[in-house]
Formats: structure tokens, C-alpha cells, sequence
């Protein structure tokens, strides 16, 4: 276990760096006890974002685990992201879990958010990983596509219904080819398409089942409007607005790391 602490460095810190080192050792201290863990603590200056994707690249890490809020928002309410979180979900070129709770049993309510397409594989596999023994939810959550444009254009209600049927069949069908592929029974995940907007129904239905991880794909490339504070992806908008913990996995993201303990 790797805990990296990113702070200042200059010749009139050395007071600091030695106080951080020590807080550093203690919590390995603690984390030891109380995990069994035999933690590696480093302890590197620069801005806090970029030390840890460097180290992440230099350690060959599979997952960043950061605490979703920032030490310096000063924001009461668990639904906002920190500075450096943010940052690190759109550039990581691996898994990012933002943490909101305190880490006491392993995850056993998981929430796998699909599309329907190719790339929703590593969300399921990253689902499956972290939480090997419990029944995980495979939710994907569809509106009609160009819904409000077919609207303005006078489409019926049958119209959409069609459309939205249509839809339905499709994601069903290629995310249930996909369960198969990796050899999952209903009875180890359970697959989920809904007709609804999707930000609104994957954070009701995460209520509805208690959920304590939502796991969610993200493109590539890092996105500079996640820097902007602009909302744009679903991906985005839950990571923002859900009370519990959530992963952010880009495309091809190697899921070998152990599940939260």
C-alpha cells in the first residue's frame, strides 16, 4: 500500500517536511494495526495532482485512491469533488476511487453504470473485481435518443415509445452477450435497463439498493472541462452529486488491484 503525501519543498520547510514525515510513519503505523498492511509511505513536493500521477506512472499503480473532498473547499454537504480528486479522475490513465466514507467492511452494494457499448467492459470487470462474493447491479439508463429534438419536431409519445423500446432491446441485448462473456449469472449480477434520465435514475436507484460504490467508465483523454467546473458527462455529474464513494475508470484501465478492505 502506497500513501503519498505531496506538500512544498524549499530550504525553509525542512521543519514541515519533518513534521509531515512523522505524520506519515504514524499513520502507516496506524493502517498496519488496524488493516494488517504493511504500508510504503514517500513523501514528495510539488502540486499535489501531478506528484501523484507521477508516482502512480513510477510505481506502475493500477488505482488511485484519493478522498473526494479537498482539505481546502471548506464545503459542509459530501456532494462536491476537491481540486486535486478532480483532477486526478479526468487525467489518471487508471481507475480513480473518490472516497467520501470512512473505510470500515468491504464494499457489498455495487453499482456497475453501462451504456450498451464495448467499453463498458472494464466497469464490469472492475465490478466484479471489488466485490467478489456479493450480488453486483449492472445498471444502464437510457432516454430516447435526440429525444427533445424528435419532440419539437412533433414526434407522438408512440413515437418515443418506439424509440425507446427499440433502445431497451438493444442494451439488453449486448450488455447480457457481455454478462455471458464473462461467465456471470443472474444470480452474481444483475442487469438493470431503464428508461429514464440517466444521472437522476442511477442515483435512485443507488438510494433504493443502499449502494456503497458506483462504478462509472469515462473517456480517454483527459477532459479540461472536469478543470472548468462544467458538467457535461454522466460520468461527471454522479461523481459531483452522489454521497458515496464512486470509480472512474478510463478505457482499458488493468483492474488487478485488490477490493476496499
Amino acid at each position: 500500500m502506497e500513501e503519498i503525501f505531496a506538500g512544498p519543498a524549499s530550504s525553509e520547510a525542512q521543519d514541515f517536511r519533518s513534521r509531515a514525515e512523522q505524520a506519515l510513519q504514524e499513520r502507516a503505523h496506524s493502517l498496519s494495526e488496524r488493516y494488517g498492511v504493511s504500508p510504503v509511505c514517500e513523501l514528495r513536493s510539488g502540486r499535489a495532482h501531478e506528484v501523484i500521477l507521477d508516482a502512480c506512472e513510477s510505481l506502475g499503480a493500477q488505482l488511485i485512491v484519493v478522498g473526494a473532498r479537498g482539505e481546502r473547499d471548506g464545503v459542509p454537504s459530501p456532494q462536491t469533488v476537491g481540486d486535486t480528486a478532480l483532477k486526478l479522475a479526468a487525467r489518471s490513465r487508471v481507475a480513480t476511487l473518490l472516497v467520501r466514507r470512512e473505510a470500515e467492511v468491504p464494499y457489498c452494494h455495487v453499482i456497475g453504470c453501462v451504456r450498451g457499448v464495448s467499453a463498458d467492459r472494464v466497469v464490469i470487470e472492475w465490478a466484479d473485481r471489488v466485490s467478489p462474493a456479493d450480488l453486483i447491479h449492472i445498471v444502464s439508463a437510457y432516454s430516447v435518443p435526440y429525444e427533445r429534438r424528435l419532440t419539437d419536431w412533433g414526434a407522438s409519445q408512440r413515437t418515443l415509445d418506439v424509440y425507446a423500446a427499440r433502445e431497451r432491446e438493444n442494451r439488453t441485448r449486448n450488455l447480457s452477450e457481455l454478462l455471458s462473456e464473462f461467465g456471470l449469472p443472474i444470480a452474481r449480477a444483475r442487469l438493470h435497463v431503464e428508461r429514464g434520465e440517466p444521472v437522476a435514475t442511477i442515483l435512485q436507484l443507488a438510494t433504493q439498493w443502499q449502494a456503497d460504490l458506483l462504478i462509472l467508465g469515462r473517456r480517454a483523454e483527459a477532459d479540461l472541462l472536469w478543470e472548468a467546473g462544467r458538467f457535461g458527462s454522466i460520468a461527471r455529474r454522479v461523481a459531483f452529486l452522489a454521497p458515496m464513494d464512486v470509480m472512474l475508470v478510463p478505457p482499458r484501465s488493468p483492474p488487478d488491484a485488490p477490493g476496499r478492505s
